[in-house]
């Protein structure tokens, strides 16, 4: 691409001498029109020069991205925004650079409030806190490309300061958690401690982990006797109240998360079946009664991983999905952090999609919630429905790794067969009670043509 630039620009010089004796042979160049003419030209030349190094730039932006940026916290999409603002909006507390502007001066002095404790911890010294200082600095140029957008506007002066004032607060913040046994920190009230955790997983409000793990371990450092908490043990303890979360053994994939929201979603993966992601996939055709009156038959497991969906022998087998106040802010800030981040792997996403499709209406909830598939903390079946079926606005449909799985399910709930053993079963034994009087009456029935056959016999 340079080399082009050069070859425009040798290009353009000798068109400019080559033309040059010609002046005022063709054409006048002290008239007007000659005038306006060459300057035309030159501005042409300028243009096309201009828009070749732009794309230059553009291109090893893109190289640069391709090849292991470690951008990883973005601006939400605005038409996922569009569709609810606040799933992504923090409630409390502001953190990083992208909601800055947001920032509460009570929360702030929180902040203060928690860095003088961080400075009042034994082996805790002005020395220490200048290094804590140094080491920030020289990883402004990472930290920085963490983000979606450049933020030129913040001095490195404010970033370094920032940096360091959030760190220190989700450090603190974890570790009076764990201390007071997950209930709330001794500085907060309940309701407060609640809208922090909240914040802690909407994905413009995050610093990456090899910042905090660095402060971490300069002011936790690890023990001989194995009592010091790893940082990303403490982070995933503090998320324990979600079902996917509890128990998880420390797999590569949640080493490698890079923030809260990444760690949430890599906790809701792991241990996740390995499944093929193919474009333009079959999607599912029938909601959950519909299956139901097809003889399809629905089973919860006991895997904690929710993406793990099977489909055999007729049986739907789901894991609990748990649907609670903070269910919606979770999975929207998740499903943002795939469109941005994994388009190619957004195995939540496609999770979601497949949900949505299950999902029609409050009866197909109610169906879930007897089969134990959703534990629904809202007390309203209607509002499940409505927040699963709105999770999809507005994301693209293309791609999904839950296309085998549809298809087998679409191709038992369309064969005539099971359609019909369905309905014997659905309609005529549904329960003891109604299979007895089922029988009962065939048996009557029996019973009648067999007394009219012999009438008619004896007649004759």
């Amino acid at each position: 691409m340079e080399n082009d630039i050069e070859q425009a620009r040798a290009s353009n010089m000798e068109e400019d001498k080559a033309s040059a004796p010609n002046k005022g042979k063709d054409f006048d160049v002290g008239s007007a029109s000659g005038i306006e003419m060459v300057t035309n030209q030159k501005i042409e030349r300028e243009k096309a020069t201009d828009i070749l190094e732009k794309l230059d730039s553009e291109e090893k932006q893109r190289s640069f991205k391709r090849n292991g940026s470690e951008c990883c916290i973005y601006r939400v999409p605005e038409p996922l925004r569009n569709v609810n603002g606040k799933a992504y909006s923090p409630l409390l507390i502001s953190i990083g650079p992208l909601n800055r502007e947001h920032t509460e001066r009570a929360m702030e002095k929180e902040k203060l409030k928690y860095f003088k404790k961080l400075t009042e911890r034994a082996g805790m010294d002005k020395k220490k806190i200048i290094d804590i200082l140094i080491s920030i600095e020289n990883q402004e140029k990472r930290l920085r490309h963490c983000y979606s957008e450049k933020f030129k506007l913040i001095e490195s002066r404010d970033f370094v300061k920032m940096i360091l004032l959030d760190a220190v607060f989700i450090i603190q913040f974890l570790l009076e958690s764990k201390d007071h046994d997950f209930n709330d920190p001794k500085n907060f009230e309940p309701r407060m401690t609640f809208d922090v955790r909240e914040d802690l997983m909407l994905l413009e409000n995050q610093l990456p982990f090899f910042v905090i793990q660095e402060i971490y371990d300069q002011v936790n450092p690890a023990s001989q006797d194995g009592t010091a908490t790893p940082f990303l043990d403490l982070a995933t303890l503090h998320f324990r109240k979600y079902t996917f979360s509890q128990g998880v053994q420390t797999s590569s994939s949640v080493k490698g998360s890079r923030h809260f929201t990444d760690l949430l979603r890599n906790l809701m993966l792991n241990g996740a079946f390995q499944r093929s992601y193919k474009i333009y996939p079959m999607k599912l055709k029938y909601s959950a009664v519909m299956l139901r009156e097809a003889g399809v038959k629905f089973q919860v497991t006991e895997d904690k991983c929710p993406v793990n969906i099977e489909f055999e022998e007729g049986v739907l087998k789901i894991p609990q999905l748990e649907v609670d106040h903070s269910f919606e802010r979770l999975v929207r800030n998740i499903m943002a952090l795939e469109q941005c981040c994994y388009p190619s792997e957004a195995y939540v996403c496609s999770y979601i999609k497949f949900m949505d499709n299950l999902i029609n209406s409050a009866e197909d909830v109610g169906l879930l919630v007897r089969k134990g598939i959703i534990l629904n903390r809202l007390g309203d079946d209607a509002a499940v429905s409505n927040i699963i079926n709105h999770f999809c606005e507005n994301i693209g449909d293309s791609y999904t790794c839950f296309g085998d799985i549809s298809e087998k399910i679409n191709g038992h709930s369309e064969s005539r067969f099971n359609r019909m053993k369905a309905t014997l079963k659905l309609v005529y034994f549904p329960n003891i009670w109604r299979g007895t009087a089922t029988v009962a009456a065939a048996i009557l029935l029996i019973l009648t043509f067999i007394q009219t056959i012999a009438s008619v016999k004896s007649a004759f």
